[in-house]
């Protein structure tokens, strides 16, 4: 700002040199000089119309180590040249990159130019990728405008999965999918017709649309199935971590990362896994602090779970006894639930207590070391709930299922 104030200034100083002097050559010092000042303006205000820049990224998420490329694109739409233009993209910190992230150069009329970098994803999260910011002037540096353009993209970094070598959970239950003469479960996704209501069947088994339409109470038929469910209870509210910010990351880390490799280990088992984190999702903030993903053994289900792990971070979230208490009510019965958070409270442990005694599988992992534990990790022992303390990554690698 200061370099066209001073042009400006000189230019009308030559101007009363050439009025005070009657000099001619101070006359057309000033006007050649205003007539640039116009130009760089003029062309500066019809340059910021006319660029665009446009953002491709190969994948909008990667496994953990792995890399993402970026390419970059900016044109010009204008006949007129760009004389000098500095095209920059604004990058999260924690992602390492390699290649251009920027360009500086002219850019002739109808033109274009590029650059492309790669980012490697040696931290999870959720990042967002830009704007470019294009920064344009004029040789003398009279006129400089600044723009913001192709918005921003997300890059999801899922995280490290870690493989698990015990056989399984300490469980009562026998590992992998249960073998039974006679199907005894109902899965409530698979709903294969209607029936006359029957006494004792809840509301969430009522089909409101085939009782509307035959004016009688009708309940859902589901598939039966022999195959008993998995569950990922996450808790990343921040309440409940240590109050110091370093501890607390890291915990949280060693948190969502059990969890991937949890899930990981099951479905390469074959058997259905579902999540359910309590924690802030940047991406869908509108979510209230919790985000469910219905259990399945798909082929893209890991991918989904993944997904959301990728993007969780510690956050003001549920309370971990109320959820349970209000979600159990549609977990199915003889589910195996692991509930991974740094400590517990006494309400905590009663609503474990009685999801055992609805006949769930209930298992606590603690990650992190900093935590105050309300009830120790011995309490739940003897209460008959196994707990597994996770300090590090080999602690996950031991925890099995």
């Amino acid at each position: 700002m200061v370099l066209p104030l001073l042009w400006v200034l000189l230019a009308v100083l030559a101007a009363v040199l050439g009025w005070t002097t009657e000099a001619a050559a101070f006359y057309w010092v000033s006007s050649l000089m205003l007539a640039l000042w116009l130009l760089a303006v003029g062309a500066g205000r019809v340059a910021r119309r006319s660029l665009s820049a446009h953002r491709s990224l190969s994948v909008d998420h990667i496994p953990y180590d792995a890399e993402a490329s970026v390419e970059v694109t900016v044109a010009n739409d204008s006949p007129l040249p760009v004389l000098w233009l500095m095209a920059k993209e604004s990058l999260p910190a924690g992602l390492p990159i390699t290649g251009l992230r920027g360009r500086v150069g002219p850019l002739a009329g109808r033109a274009s130019f590029g650059f492309r970098y790669t980012l490697h994803g040696v931290r999870r999260g959720y990042y967002e990728i830009g704007p470019t910011v294009l920064r344009m002037g004029d040789l003398f540096g009279l006129s400089q405008k600044e723009l913001s353009a192709a918005g921003a993209n997300s890059l999801t970094v899922f995280p490290k999965i870690v493989p698990i070598t015990h056989a399984r959970l300490p469980s009562r239950r026998p590992a992998g999918e249960v073998r039974a003469r006679r199907r005894v479960l109902e899965d409530p996704t698979q709903i294969v017709g209607i029936r006359p209501y029957q006494h004792g069947d809840g509301l969430r088994r009522v089909h409101w649309r085939a009782t509307a339409h035959t004016g009688r109470l009708q309940s859902k038929l589901f598939e039966m199935s022999s195959q008993i469910e998995n569950l990922v209870v996450l808790n990343l509210n921040r309440s409940d971590y240590p109050g110091n910010p370093n501890d607390a990351a890291e915990a949280a880390e060693l948190a969502i990362t059990a969890a991937a490799s949890v899930t990981h280990h099951m479905l390469e088992q074959r058997q259905r896994i579902g999540l359910l984190a309590l924690a802030r999702d940047p991406a869908s903030p509108a979510t209230g602090g919790m985000i469910r993903v219905s259990a399945s053994r798909r082929r893209e289900q890991l991918a989904s779970i993944l997904s959301v792990l990728g993007r969780v971070e510690l956050g003001v979230a549920e309370d971990l006894t109320s959820v349970i208490a209000r979600e159990k009510e549609q977990w199915p019965w003889g589910a195996l639930v692991l509930v991974i958070t740094p400590s517990f409270t006494s309400e905590t442990l009663t609503s474990l207590l009685s999801l055992r005694s609805a006949g769930f599988e209930i298992h606590a992992a603690l990650p992190g070391r900093g935590a105050e534990a309300i009830v120790a990790p011995e309490a739940l022992q003897a209460v008959g709930i196994p707990v597994t303390s996770i300090h590090s990554e080999a602690d996950i690698g031991a925890l099995g299922i």
